[in-house]
């Protein structure tokens, strides 16, 4: 009975010491719950952490305590990284190689060009049920909205997302011509907005609620958060914004010189590394009239303010699950699709305001306001980097990345890695397989556990290379070197070469001086592309002139009928006179 009692109190130590290590109590899952949240357009520096303006005390409370990433890349476009995100998988062998928005007709057919999740892969909520995870998802999917894409056939229990690629943060408005109208599902089915909707708050409410009415409640779970915040239209309550304005006012070419500095003092990059001067034909600052600066500002404001309600909105949904007793054994993931839109929206203008938006600058955004970054203060946002979303120089790519949370030690890391990276890492911690299962394709990406764990390890090998292509931009990655081409308008459309360790700003072209390393490095591109199906788009393909284009082509079908009832009145008007005027000359003659 003595040697009992003695085993049993080891034991009991043992087990002690086991879930002391993982943080975590007898009750707890051996499993964590997983948050992956999402933001949409946001570069690296635009969380506080990070050395953005914006308040975001909820995710620096994150990072703080979390693990830290300096050097993940996205792609230069939203569904394409969505789809790696959610699958581990290249873009294009996921199905989503670009938007269709963006493509020409004849290519939506393509294999990979679809524009929505295919049958080839498994999502991380489809390979989680497997081992018996609650699996939620609101905010913005943008990975098709059919019966075969939609999340309750792409593994999540609950769902209530935004299908399209964005939407007024207020009511189903779209937010171009040539998507007037939003549509949002809830399980599978389309539904109407509450009448309180704000995006960042509805999509926080929509997934307590998930736990609120789960009936597994024991099981561990995983919740996919993607918010709105910041893709355009921005708006934002004004509460969130006021305090902005002036921080705004002193124009972008000031701020994108500041944020260039504070990047080399929080160690994001070298102190020798220079900033670019990428975007030669943008307008300066002082070039505006005083109009356009506070419009600008403004939009501004009500971006950054849009950050802050967004990081509130998370914070509300930590403070449930502290609530509830769940914090202490769920890990969250913080990262963003892309980096800052610098396209022009103000073609879109006379339409927006047709259709219920406003332009009121003093009103501060708030409902229905019809505000865009533009490309001044994109140029800004995407500092120290080059470029911006829909080209592959850094400022476009380049993203933060925050794992936070049951036994993740505290840590800063200037590794290179990937969106593809995120998918694997969540089935390491989890415990299942980093590999995709027979008969889909490959998982492309590396599980970023093991640099975590111990940072002298590198997530990828020597000699080990990455690709991205989307909208005729393209780059690849290997031993610390980058060769990129953007696309037209901004870019040249012409192979460079960079150091990108010492040289993120992409400002020393390296091709004339390395030309065996060039000349290797485009053929590994080379092969990429053929490995995962690249096609090549038409000359003169432009992203943002094909988007330009449609939205001109919509407005002037959206105007038509009153073009016709304008130029009818007019007709009619010439009639009348051309008739009043024969019908005197005829009495005048009598």
């Amino acid at each position: 009975m003595k040697k009992l009692i003695i085993v049993c109190a080891l034991s009991l130590l043992i087990f002690k010491g086991s879930a002391d290590a993982f943080g975590q109590n007898a009750s707890v899952s051996s499993k964590p719950s997983i948050v992956l949240i999402l933001v949409d357009d946001s570069g690296l520096m635009d969380f506080g952490v990070y050395g953005g303006e914006a308040r975001t005390p909820t995710i620096d409370k994150l990072a703080r305590g979390g693990f830290m990433f300096t050097n993940m890349h996205a792609s230069p476009v939203c569904s394409p990284s969505r789809a790696m995100l959610m699958t581990g998988t290249d873009s294009h062998l996921a199905g989503v190689a670009n938007l269709p928005e963006m493509l020409p007709e004849e290519y939506q057919s393509k294999p990979g060009y679809g524009g929505e999740l295919n049958d080839r892969v498994q999502t991380i909520a489809t390979r989680l049920k497997e081992v018996n995870y609650n699996t939620y998802v609101t905010g913005k999917w943008h990975l098709g909205h059919n019966e075969k894409t939609l999340p309750p056939k792409r593994g999540f229990d609950r769902s209530y997302i935004l299908g399209s690629s964005g939407a007024s943060n207020y009511d189903s408005k779209g937010y171009l011509p040539q998507k007037p109208h939003a549509h949002w599902y809830a399980d599978g089915k389309e539904v109407e907005l509450p009448k309180d909707f704000y995006s960042s708050k509805t999509y926080i409410d929509k997934i307590i609620s998930f736990h609120e009415e789960e009936q597994n409640k024991d099981n561990p779970f995983f919740a996919y958060i993607a918010f709105q915040a910041i893709h355009a239209p921005v708006q934002a309550p004004k509460e969130f914004v006021d305090h902005y304005m002036d921080i705004y006012s002193k124009g972008w070419d000031e701020m994108r010189q500041d944020r260039y500095e504070r990047a080399k003092k929080l160690g994001l990059i070298p102190e020798s590394a220079q900033l670019s001067d990428n975007i030669p034909n943008a307008k300066k600052w002082n070039e505006l009239s005083k109009k356009e600066q506070k419009d600008y500002t403004t939009s501004m404001a009500v971006t950054a303010g849009m950050l802050e309600a967004m990081d509130y909105h998370i914070g509300r949904y930590i403070e449930y699950l502290t609530k509830e007793g769940k914090m202490e054994n769920t890990i969250f993931i913080v990262t963003s699709d892309n980096g800052p839109d610098g396209g022009d929206f103000s073609i879109a203008v006379p339409w927006a305001i047709k259709n219920g938006y406003h332009r009121d600058f003093d009103n501060k955004g708030g409902k229905h306001f019809y505000g865009f970054m533009g490309t001044g203060f994109a140029n800004a946002v995407s500092s120290p980097f080059s470029y911006f979303k829909y080209y592959t120089g850094e400022g476009g790519l380049r993203v933060p990345l925050i794992i936070s949370g049951r036994n993740i030690p505290k840590n800063t890391s200037n590794a290179f890695s990937f969106f593809t990276d995120i998918a694997p890492t969540i089935y390491d911690i989890v415990g299942i397989s980093t590999s995709a299962k027979a008969g889909y394709a490959p998982i492309t990406g590396k599980s970023l556990l093991p640099h975590i764990n111990d940072p002298s390890k590198p997530i990828y090998n020597k000699n080990e290379g990455v690709g991205i292509e989307v909208a005729n931009s393209s780059a690849y990655f290997m031993n610390g070197y980058k060769i990129v081409k953007n696309n037209i308008p901004d870019g040249d459309n012409i192979w460079h070469l960079h150091h990108i360790e010492s040289d993120p700003g992409e400002v020393v072209d390296l091709a004339d001086q390395e030309p065996e390393l060039f000349k290797k490095m485009l053929a590994a591109y080379a092969e990429y592309e053929k490995e995962v199906g690249v096609l090549k788009m038409p000359e003169g393909y432009s992203a943002q002139g094909f988007v330009a284009k449609n939205a001109t082509k919509s407005m002037i079908r959206g105007f038509l009928p009153l073009l016709l009832v304008v130029v009818g009145v007019i007709a009619a008007a010439i009639s009348f006179l051309i008739w009043r005027r024969r019908r005197n000359k005829k009495i005048s003659k009598n």
